[in-house]
């Protein structure tokens, strides 16, 4: 049966399986080509006769074989181009492989239920339509920095990549540091080693049962009531960095989840999220290895001890 046909008001996402997701489910598959998506509204679209494998309708439990092609066609969104257009895209580094980007505080890294498109990757996805044309990319997300952490996320130029570089991150041999501005004065340098373990859909706890997690940190500069520190996260734990911080008893500044600064609406003009991801190095494709660096916002700096 051939391919379901987009519509004006859809659009189409393919990708080809690669050896690591041999034999893995058809709705296994799609929520990795759509992280953002439940497996709920997933299984509906396979339903719908949304997806197809190689030309063919299939169940969500069909098994792939690498060198198969999963194609899904989606509802397009109503979208304002011209405020994707305007969100701030400062290249770090840019090449076949990869495009890393200095993100600003308060953007999405992708698309979510919430927030279908103004985000990033599909900014990014307008750059290569619209401003440097390239029929070949497909901008993939390889890792995470939640919404209001600013800083460096890199982005495979294309889907047949993202297994190589997630594949660095899952394994922890990627490093990544962060700069953190937190309450109170914290101790020149230590680890905190907290377990960690996901509540809801948002929320994170200190558990003993939880997943066990090393948080690194050192104390740059401090005035008596704040702190400048630097993180290196060993685990990679969702929210790991905020919840040490705040179990330690120095939350990050305007942290509205697990910080002492109260909600949005009563925070200063241009309060933000303490929190910047301050470099990455991991290996490129050609064996070389790579730091990507965004410097420190302004507003987190200190006067000297």
């Amino acid at each position: 049966m051939a391919d379901v046909e987009p519509q004006a008001d859809s659009h189409v996402v393919e990708h080809v399986v690669d050896e690591h997701q041999d034999d893995m489910r058809v709705d296994a598959v799609l929520a990795v080509m759509l992280p953002w998506r439940s497996r709920q509204s997933l299984a509906g679209f396979v339903g719908q006769g949304a997806v197809t494998v190689d030309g063919t309708r299939v169940k969500k439990s069909r098994r792939l074989r690498p060198g198969e092609r999963v194609r899904i066609v989606l509802p397009r969104a109503a979208e304002d181009l011209e405020a994707v257009r305007a969100i701030s895209l400062r290249i770090l580094h840019e090449d076949e492989d990869l495009v890393v980007v200095d993100k600003p505080s308060g953007i999405a890294v992708h698309p979510s239920s919430g927030v279908q498109s103004m985000n990033l990757l599909r900014r990014l996805q307008l750059r290569y339509a619209e401003e440097a044309p390239d029929r070949s990319a497909c901008p993939s997300i390889v890792h995470r920095l939640d919404r209001n952490t600013s800083g460096v996320i890199a982005y495979a130029r294309r889907r047949e990549l993202v297994a190589f570089y997630t594949g660095q991150f899952e394994a922890r041999t990627t490093t990544k540091t962060y700069v953190a501005l937190v309450h109170g004065v914290v101790p020149e340098r230590g680890t905190w080693t907290w377990a960690l373990r996901v509540e809801d859909a948002t929320g994170v706890v200190v558990d003993r049962h939880g997943k066990p997690s090393q948080t690194r940190f050192e104390r740059l500069q401090t005035d008596g009531r704040k702190s400048l520190v630097r993180v290196r996260p060993i685990s990679g734990r969702k929210h790991q960095i905020r919840v040490h911080f705040a179990r330690a008893g120095h939350p990050l500044v305007f942290d509205d989840l697990y910080g002492v600064d109260g909600q949005p609406d009563d925070w200063p003009k241009g309060a933000r999220l303490g929190l910047h991801a301050q470099a990455l190095e991991l290996d490129h494709r050609n064996g070389e290895r790579l730091r990507f660096e965004a410097s420190i916002p302004e507003a987190f700096r200190l006067a000297e001890d």
